[in-house]
């Protein structure tokens, strides 16, 4: 019987998202144990400027979309480095919400925009095309796909000219939902774990 309850206290909690998410603040403490090495440093501490808001007048974004929680963010294609950016989650996740800039192509050649593909264990989970209308506003798209641990962001669209300044493709947070399965499998571990230790 004791078994059986705390299996159900496992499928319960598998049962709740929320509980599970991997919330990465890109830019703040909680992004230490998830990213790899390859982003921009933080902005905009590194070097000033706006950020859709960030530093300025306030965090630009409209609802559905959700504030920023430190005003922090770091850039994908980063000031003079590679076009991509990795997160690493300790279990496999099956969807995601990304908030990130969607703002104009900034120079002639019309390098500069926000488009950025997502990879997970080297599959595509799609792309986001940035809106030539949007002016430096932060927004949420959600993606999914055949869970995996790894997280690769490529930025799709040509440097623009100050890019080496300035990078490309600004990330705010990641929250990741683990694939229910795993989230299963990991507690069912535990408890069998709990079980040898006690007999």
């Amino acid at each position: 019987m004791k078994k059986l309850v705390l299996i159900g206290a496992v499928l319960a909690l598998c049962a709740g998202p929320a509980l599970a998410a991997y919330n990465v603040d890109v830019g703040s403490a909680s992004e230490t144990a998830y990213l790899g090495p390859d982003w921009s440093a933080i902005n905009p501490d590194s070097i000033g400027g706006g950020w859709g808001g960030f530093g300025s007048t306030g965090d630009n974004y409209t609802a559905p979309t959700t504030a920023t929680w430190d005003y922090k963010c770091r850039t994908i294609y980063e000031q003079g480095g590679t076009a991509t950016g990795t997160i690493i989650f300790p279990t496999p996740v099956w969807s995601m919400v990304i908030r990130h800039l969607d703002g104009l192509a900034l120079d002639a050649a019309g390098g500069g925009g926000d488009d950025f593909a997502v990879f997970v264990d080297g599959m595509p989970w799609g792309y986001y095309v940035s809106d030539p209308a949007t002016n430096e506003y932060w927004v949420e798209t959600t993606f999914a796909g055949p869970a995996g641990n790894v997280l690769t962001l490529v930025a799709i669209d040509q440097a623009w000219a100050s890019q080496s300044t300035w990078g490309q493709v600004a990330i705010d947070r990641v929250v990741a939902i683990p694939e229910p399965v795993s989230i299963m499998l990991l507690g069912l571990g535990g408890l069998m774990l709990r079980r040898r230790r006690s007999a």
